[in-house]
């Protein structure tokens, strides 16, 4: 039986997750001034922003070194938010950032063995994650599964890794509307160049009247 780890951009270059924690352990500090450094992080909460009360409870999943927590608190986020990561390297960078309230380590291939959260949040936001070690049909409907009625999604999937039209109907099978969608680029400079669409969807309030 195939890992999900196989549908993922990274699969055949890391072949499991242990490998993925490791390598993220040992270049951990690394990785952070160069995915800040890209202006990557700010772009997506410049794109989340909008949608956001600043007094909006939220969790990142994928948090890595706490590049979004960052960013989001540029923006104007006053209340820290939950993180969840693989490597225990990025979970104590993350902490040092001051962004986050608390810090679970999961492997998000299996979200039916995440952690216990505090959901249902008011805003969820991943950032190369989905698509790229976890894929799309793990990684939404375990995201949706956090929010509250009316909360927001927001998610970057890297440009190679999920068929548009997958991507389009699950969204539309999990009840989520898109916002907007801003393309990110990471360039091919001290990390490898890749492009992302970041999405930004609303969870629908179910219609009383019309359940169904």
């Amino acid at each position: 039986m195939k890992s999900p780890l196989d549908d993922t951009i990274w699969g055949a270059s890391y072949g499991s997750t242990a490998a993925v924690q490791a390598a993220f352990d040992r270049f951990g500090p690394e990785y952070h001034r160069a995915i800040w450094s890209t202006g990557v992080p700010t772009r997506a909460a410049q794109a989340l922003w909008p949608h956001l009360p600043a007094e909006a409870q939220g969790i990142d999943l994928g948090s890595g070194s706490g590049v979004l927590g960052l960013a989001l608190r540029e923006q104007g986020l006053k209340l820290p938010l939950d993180g969840v990561d693989l490597s225990p390297g990025m979970l104590e960078l993350a902490h040092a950032t001051g962004c986050y309230r608390t810090l679970r380590r999961a492997n998000l291939l299996l979200p039916q063995e995440a952690p216990a959260l505090a959901a249902p949040y008011d805003f969820v936001v991943t950032m190369g994650l989905i698509g790229d070690y976890v894929p799309y049909y793990l990684g939404l409907p375990y995201s949706v599964s956090l929010l509250k009625p009316g909360g927001i999604l927001a998610f970057a999937v890297e440009s190679r890794s999920t068929p548009w039209h997958a991507l389009e109907k699950q969204v539309a099978e999990l009840g989520l509307a898109f916002l907007s969608e801003t393309e990110l680029i990471v360039p091919p400079a001290e990390l490898v160049g890749q492009t992302y669409y970041f999405f930004v969807t609303r969870l629908r309030i179910p219609d009383s009247k019309n359940p169904g």
